[in-house]
């Protein structure tokens, strides 16, 4: 019986450990190339989850938009008529009957403010509403139209306002609200100072800055409700983008908001 042994030169060594590693490396770049696809397909599913999430949110946006308007000319045409005519009736008949007793004469007074107010009260309303202008997607002239409304009130505004282009209706919306947010701390809080208000774009970033060289603050000892700050945050990350506060007791204030679309 003849017995085969096989013996093992140094050179075979060297040529079978040279398959081996081709092998090995032949694996190893396969599962890269795998990893890799499987890496692709699920940016570009997430990508498309994103898109979705995207148009959903438009899609509420415009349904909750349209609802407001709605209720809006409701109130403006209905109600909103009825208690200015119903104000006017109160301030005839309080300069056509003066009632003799204090009792009588302070029940009509206190009608009258009651009804002042529920006409203030439904203006608000209104006022909260999304602007007509934003129909058009005009949100460089909404922006421009509430820096002017703070200005006839008596601040100093300097407005550099571009037309952006057309917007999705959420970045609009939510655009026009921060800066309207803004404005309105300016006007409870800054007290009576120079501000200057920006809008522009640069490709798909748009950017919206509000400065003002009012009393300032300390953001980590003010909480942010009181400022509508947290609310300009939260919407800004509802769309992806940025928002950064700079502000110190006595040297004004300074947001900048990035939104890439």
């Amino acid at each position: 019986m003849t017995q085969h042994i096989t013996t093992t030169t140094p050179e075979h060594r060297r040529h079978t450990s040279l398959l081996f590693d081709q092998a090995r490396i032949a694996r190893t770049g396969s599962s890269s190339e795998e990893w890799r696809r499987e890496r692709e397909q699920l940016l570009l599913l997430l990508a498309e989850r994103e898109a979705e999430i995207r148009a959903l949110r438009g899609m509420v946006s415009e349904a909750r938009d349209a609802e407001q308007r709605r209720v809006v000319r409701e109130l403006h045409d209905g109600v909103a008529q009825q208690i200015t005519a119903a104000c006017l009736h109160l301030q005839t008949l309080a300069r056509l009957y003066r009632p003799r007793s204090p009792e009588t004469r302070a029940a009509l007074e206190r009608a009258i403010e009651l009804a002042r107010c529920a006409a203030d009260e439904v203006r608000r309303v209104i006022a909260g509403a999304p602007p007509a202008a934003l129909d058009q997607c005009r949100l460089a002239e909404a922006i421009r139209s509430e820096a002017m409304a703070l200005q006839r009130d008596g601040w100093q505004v300097t407005v550099q306002v571009a037309d952006v282009g057309l917007l999705p209706n959420d970045i609009n919306l939510a655009l026009f609200r921060m800066a309207q947010e803004a404005l309105q701390n300016i006007r409870q809080h800054a007290g009576r100072c120079r501000v200057q208000v920006t809008l522009d774009r640069k490709g798909s970033q748009v950017r919206l800055e509000i400065v003002d060289d009012g009393c300032g603050f300390d953001p980590q000892k003010i909480a942010a409700e009181r400022f509508g700050l947290a609310g300009i945050r939260e919407r800004a990350a509802l769309l992806g983008g940025t928002v950064n506060i700079q502000s110190c007791p006595g040297c004004g204030t300074r947001i900048v908001i990035l939104v890439n679309l």
